[in-house]
């Protein structure tokens, strides 16, 4: 059970039952997923349905994030998925996970497209993604833990999903830096007001 809440490297140190796991991470890629109009289409369409839909998609989710070697997922809260990279990473290397973070988006996108076309929904998705850090990561709780990451770059990743293009990947000037002249079609979305201000920001696809 443990297995599906926290990353593999923490299960066996949570169930031999050390606590207080926390570490920092110098660097990390952060990706946010949200349905778009979910709250509506949640109201509308049977519970049973709502569930398995979720159900595949993050099942699909998962199988992408677990085809990347940096990439771990973080958590699903309601109809929002968070993944990071880096976290983990024996050697951090920030372009490594911003690209890494950047084409699972891609496939993200990909998925739902291919699940629209199984189940005649027309589902869309917002993905937002931000390189940065240093966070603070660990395990919070003791009966039923969770993993978290915090600090700023998370809520730059956050704000790049909130902010988002629907069916877009919406990335911040930092990932930008680190893939820029990889193979991906990057497009400047221009100035976007977050919370702290206004940044510059980029949306990425495949040729």
């Amino acid at each position: 059970m443990l297995s599906s809440i926290l990353p593999p490297r923490l299960v066996p140190r949570v169930q031999a039952g050390e606590q207080g796991i926390a570490f920092a991470v110098q660097s990390a890629s952060v990706s946010f997923i949200d349905i778009v109009s979910f709250t509506p289409w949640c109201g509308a369409t049977p519970a049973m349905k709502v569930m398995a839909t979720l159900n595949i998609l993050f099942t699909r989710f998962d199988a992408c994030v677990a085809s990347y070697t940096t990439l771990t997922r973080i958590k699903c809260v309601g109809d929002c998925y968070m993944c990071a990279g880096g976290v983990f990473a024996d050697v951090n290397q920030p372009a490594v996970h911003a690209r890494e973070i950047a084409s699972f988006g891609i496939d993200a996108i990909d998925s739902v497209v291919k699940l629209n076309a199984e189940i005649g929904e027309s589902l869309q998705i917002r993905v937002g993604a931000n390189t940065g850090g240093p966070i603070v990561a660990g395990v919070l709780g003791v009966g039923k833990p969770t993993f978290e990451i915090l600090g700023p770059a998370i809520n730059m990743a956050q704000q790049m999903e909130h902010h988002g293009v629907p069916m877009a990947v919406h990335v911040s000037r930092s990932v930008y830096e680190l893939i820029y002249g990889d193979s991906f079609v990057i497009k400047e979305r221009g100035a976007v007001e977050v919370k702290n201000g206004t940044v510059i920001t980029y949306l990425v696809s495949r040729p």
